[in-house]
């Protein structure tokens, strides 16, 4: 049966037929544009969301790392001329990290292993949440010389209970 009789047969012109096709694509190609519309609105309520929170969370949390040395001096400067005594690590976002550099002297007159810990934290429970690390672990450095040292201080993405914390960072010389 071709599409003439058919459209006969069912009191419609041909053209009719097709017009009236023709509105049914474009209510789907309406509804199909209304769908991704609010499917992309919908994303970026989420993204907002998600970024608001870690505004927020970030500006709730003020840290210090007091600084102690034994065996060496630590500078900001290359030239050894502004000690460091706390390191100010700024705002921090859960699952993030956050790198500070300063240079470190050896004060002895032999060459010396250098070792970095931590700990002492206020709150306790922000030690469950964060963990230091350096790029100096037993490096050997020589009498009188300077190395640059990067500390990084990583946050847990699932830390609760923290919005500011303070702890001591040990550097020294052994050997």
């Amino acid at each position: 049966m071709d599409q003439e009789s058919d459209a006969a047969r069912r009191g419609k012109s041909p053209a009719r037929a097709l017009e009236e096709w023709m509105r049914s694509i474009k209510r789907l190609v309406v509804n199909v544009r209304c769908a991704r519309f609010v499917i992309a609105l919908a994303f970026l309520c989420v993204l907002v969301s998600v970024s608001l929170g870690q505004v927020i969370f970030q500006t709730n949390i003020a840290n210090y790392g007091t600084l102690r040395v034994i065996g060496v001096s630590v500078f900001w400067d290359e030239a050894c001329t502004n000690r460091v005594t706390s390191i100010d690590w700024g705002a921090i976002f859960p699952g993030s990290s956050i790198q500070k550099y300063f240079y470190v002297r050896s004060d002895g007159t032999a060459t010396e292993t250098l070792l970095m810990s931590y700990g002492n934290w206020t709150p306790a429970a922000a030690s469950s949440y964060f963990v230091l690390t350096w790029n100096c672990s037993n490096y050997a450095l020589s009498a009188k010389a300077v190395v640059c040292a990067n500390l990084a201080l990583a946050v847990q993405p699932n830390i609760t209970g923290v919005t500011d914390f303070d702890f001591m960072i040990l550097v020294q010389a052994t050997g």
